[in-house]
């Protein structure tokens, strides 16, 4: 199975304002896969293909969280790697985000025991937009320069879920394994 953990998107105010941005970056006639409204999640930790009995070790970790909510704010738009070469357009959040990287620091702590090992550093942000090619780009930077300050709102991060990826030729769908509430 191709597991991540993750925290969903829950604001349907955000994610409805999320939807206004990607038709605008669309528009830009740049080559461009968007993120469906209902995939819209931050991801804490991609652990690739695993077993079962793996995800059902992973969740029994999720489990053992000694975590509590905390509110986030999404601020800002950007794009990965740089604008030579753009692969992810993200949205980024301001406040919240050491809770964020706090809560992916203990995780990582519980996978590496797990010997689920990661040389990446988590940076907290919602991919919103994949660049399949280089066409339009400029436009496309041009196009999300308007967006580079956006303020979208407020949401909690009220729980972390173990999910499971199926690539398909329509786009990913992703399934629920587990659900960790936080306090």
């Amino acid at each position: 199975m191709r597991i991540f953990i993750a925290v969903d998107l829950i604001n349907e105010n955000i994610k409805h304002d999320i939807l206004n941005i990607q038709r605008a970056l669309n528009h830009s006639g740049a080559d461009l896969k968007s993120v469906e409204p209902h995939n819209l999640h931050f991801t804490i930790r991609f652990l690739g293909e695993i077993s079962e009995q793996e995800a059902t070790v992973v969740s029994s970790m999720l489990k053992d969280l000694d975590v509590s909510s905390f509110k986030i704010s999404f601020k800002g738009l950007g794009y990965f790697p740089n604008p030579l070469r753009i692969s992810v357009i993200w949205i980024g959040i301001d406040d919240g985000k050491k809770e964020f990287v706090e809560l992916a620091e203990q995780i990582e702590k519980k996978l590496e025991r797990l010997n689920f090992n990661s040389d990446r550093k988590f940076t907290p942000h919602l991919t919103i937009c994949r660049v399949k090619t280089g066409r339009n780009k400029d436009q496309l930077i041009r196009t999300a320069e308007q967006f580079y300050d956006i303020d979208l709102g407020i949401d909690t991060v009220s729980s972390i879920k173990l999910k499971k990826s199926l690539l398909t030729p329509e786009g990913p769908i992703y399934t629920d394994l587990y659900e960790k509430a936080l306090k």
